[in-house]
């Protein structure tokens, strides 16, 4: 019983071989992995940009403080030497 079941086996893969199912199925399995990997690396690289964006956003709002600083010691010169 066991080798006919083995021979039913070895025919329906000779079948699917033949065929070409077990070459699409292999090629659509090369493809979900290169999918999967490429997502995990988009994931990866936004994880990266979170701090960068963070430390970006602190620098902005430094350079924002420091023109209106600037702006305001401007104002305060002015005043101060022309008396307006």
């Amino acid at each position: 019983m066991n080798k006919f079941l083995d021979f039913g086996r070895k025919a329906l893969f000779y079948v699917r071989v033949l065929s070409g199912y077990e070459e699409r199925r292999i090629r659509n399995y090369r493809l979900q992995l290169e999918r999967r990997l490429q997502q995990a690396q988009e994931r990866k690289a936004a994880l990266r940009k979170i701090p960068e964006q963070a430390i970006l956003s602190d620098v902005r709002r430094m350079v924002e403080e420091m023109q209106t600083l600037n702006r305001k010691l401007e104002e305060t010169v002015s005043i101060e030497l022309f008396g307006v």
